[in-house]
């Protein structure tokens, strides 16, 4: 079930709403979607888990450290929901979110708010689905927060998380890439038995397992990235080779990858093992 061409091209356009963007990153992003392909590509795959999922008619979801809330905005037009809920910890991110919902005029159902998921609380079996895209990469104590996105979602609930695959064990394709890390990942992010153990530990089993991020997807985020430490040139050529990662970027969401550079995760509850 995955996403259409449109359904693809649909993914964060809402961010031409953000009021804190420049008048020329607004227009480019009405006509276009967000310059950035690397988080378009993550919500498409965690969008095309949650489109085969089994879930109620107008389920609860909370996506756990949103971003630019780029999935719940998605679903926000293209499924009928009960509610729709965002925790960010950035506050500037979360204060954006709230105007684009407004601007938007979403129903009251859908809220974004600033929190740290380390501490904030969680109701207890509240949500029918829970999402995390790339998050606990970053977070020291990372089975402390699934423990207690296991608390908040109701037993027969599903869990989808997107994680970035051991850098070590990661394919680059250009050279310059080689060495690419991210300094705010607290670890050298995952590998598929060490996150599986961690979802057990937490009282979670994990469902299925699958990959974002093949040789597409990685190419378009390198096309989209060249010049990476520059902030300037990365711009200008993000521009000139956007059509080719485009079409590289949609093709990865498409595509039944045997391995890649990210995992997509599902995991259901276990009985009784709630925290």
């Amino acid at each position: 079930m995955a996403l259409s061409l449109r359904q693809f091209w649909s993914i964060g356009r809402e961010q031409r709403y953000d009021p804190w963007a420049p008048r020329s990153v607004q227009w480019f992003t009405s006509v276009f979607g967000p310059l950035g392909l690397h988080s378009r590509v993550r919500a498409g795959h965690v969008l095309n888990a949650i489109k085969g999922a089994d879930l109620p008619q107008n389920p609860r979801i909370l996506d756990a450290g949103c971003g630019h809330g780029l999935v719940l905005f998605w679903l926000a037009s293209h499924r009928a929901v009960s509610q729709l809920r965002g925790v960010e910890k950035s506050s500037q991110l979360a204060a954006a979110n709230e105007a684009i919902s407004h601007q938007l005029d979403l129903p009251t159902s859908a809220t974004f708010e600033q929190g740290d998921l380390v501490t904030m609380n969680l109701g207890r079996d509240e949500f029918d689905l829970v999402v995390s895209i790339d998050v606990l990469e970053h977070i020291d104590d990372d089975v402390h927060v699934l423990k207690k996105l296991r608390r908040a979602l109701k037993p027969d609930g599903l869990l989808v998380l997107h994680l970035p695959l051991r850098h070590q064990q990661q394919c680059r394709l250009l050279p310059g890439f080689e060495g690419h890390t991210i300094d705010s990942h607290v670890r050298d992010e995952y590998l598929p038995d060490e996150i599986e153990s961690k979802l057990e530990v937490s009282g979670f089993q994990m469902t299925k397992l699958g990959y974002g991020f093949g040789w597409s997807g990685e190419l378009a985020f390198e096309l989209n990235n060249l010049f990476w430490r520059d902030p300037t040139l990365r711009a200008i050529c993000a521009l000139l080779t956007y059509p080719l990662a485009w079409m590289l970027a949609f093709h990865d969401v498409n595509a039944e990858l045997q391995q890649g550079n990210s995992m997509v995760i599902e995991a259901k509850p276990q009985t009784g093992k709630a925290e």
